[in-house]
């Protein structure tokens, strides 16, 4: 396993084969705004089936903040698809990761001798660094919107007092 990203670091570069086709490369893709970037285990787990439903619920509020949202497993394409209609994600999910891969990147834990990635939550700022990571072990410990929410609106909030050019703390943990 690498070492963990820390606050500030630019997120590394990261090819996501996307549920319905094509590709998104993170951070590349998405830049220009907050996004939160979530490893789940598997459409078996139902920690990480709660997780990406409380996201689903709360798509209009993160939207409103300016958050995109993408999650990201090992699971294939048709699995992807049917926990997207089952829990009717609107945000991007990609499939296919390969487990070490990831992990080597990211700092990740890898769950059942590398075949699935642990959950891990990402939250990254317009420029693509990370402004926080929960990294889990396990089933339990993971990013909630509410949580994420909070953050990009501290993390405005802070840039707005700061005068024209300055710098801030905002890759600073909350």
């Amino acid at each position: 396993m690498s070492s963990r990203l820390q606050n500030g670091d630019l997120f590394p570069h990261l090819a996501i084969n996307i549920v319905g086709g094509g590709t998104l490369a993170i951070p590349g893709d998405v830049a220009g705004s907050y996004t939160v970037l979530l490893f789940y285990r598997g459409s078996w787990c139902p920690y990480c089936c709660a997780q990406l439903a409380a996201f689903a619920r709360a798509s209009e509020r993160l939207a409103s903040a300016g958050i995109t949202t993408v999650a990201l497993s090992v699971d294939d394409e048709v699995t992807g698809q049917a926990l997207i209609d089952k829990l009717r994600l609107d945000f991007t999910v990609g499939f296919g990761a390969n487990a070490k891969h990831v992990a080597a990147l990211t700092g990740a834990h890898v769950g059942g001798d590398s075949v699935y990635l642990q959950s891990t939550g990402f939250v990254l700022d317009p420029e693509g660094r990370l402004l926080t990571a929960v990294y889990s072990s396990g089933a339990i410990g993971r990013l909630v919107p509410d949580d994420v929410i909070g953050l990009v609106k501290y993390v405005e909030a802070g840039r707005a007092a700061l005068p024209a050019g300055g710098q801030g703390d905002e890759h600073q943990s909350a």
